[in-house]
């Protein structure tokens, strides 16, 4: 679960909504002062729901993102294939993609010649 400003209702929320014996993984972050969420222990403990936090993905950044990098430009990893570029006087377009789910990333550039790079420089 993934929000702007993470609240214990949004939690409560995605933990009422997983299955029996799943698991919500919440990587948002609220006020620090915030305290408390409200769900059901006989909820948690009869359908044996999991609640989990995780930072980064549980990975390590120093190590994982030159590997991700290496995983990329050897043609492994496909990012290329996620992103949907429109031109600016298509942003209109972009915003109705999104919104209808027809592109997971659109990225709006300002020169009609650019595109996607095939690979970053190193």
């Amino acid at each position: 679960m993934t929000v702007s400003a993470t609240t214990g209702e949004h939690i409560a929320e995605a933990f009422s909504a997983i299955r029996k014996a799943g698991t919500c993984v919440v990587t948002g972050l609220g006020k620090m002062t915030d305290v408390g969420i409200p769900i059901s222990p006989m909820e948690l403990v009869l359908y044996q729901k999991r609640l989990q936090g995780s930072l980064f993905g549980a990975s390590t950044p120093t190590a994982d993102i030159p590997w991700m990098i290496d995983l990329y430009t050897s043609g492994k990893l496909k990012l290329d294939e996620l992103i949907t570029t429109y031109k600016l006087e298509d942003i209109a377009q972009g915003f109705a993609d999104m919104h209808e789910g027809r592109n997971l990333r659109g990225v709006v550039v300002s020169d009609t010649e650019h595109s996607v790079p095939e690979r970053p420089c190193p």
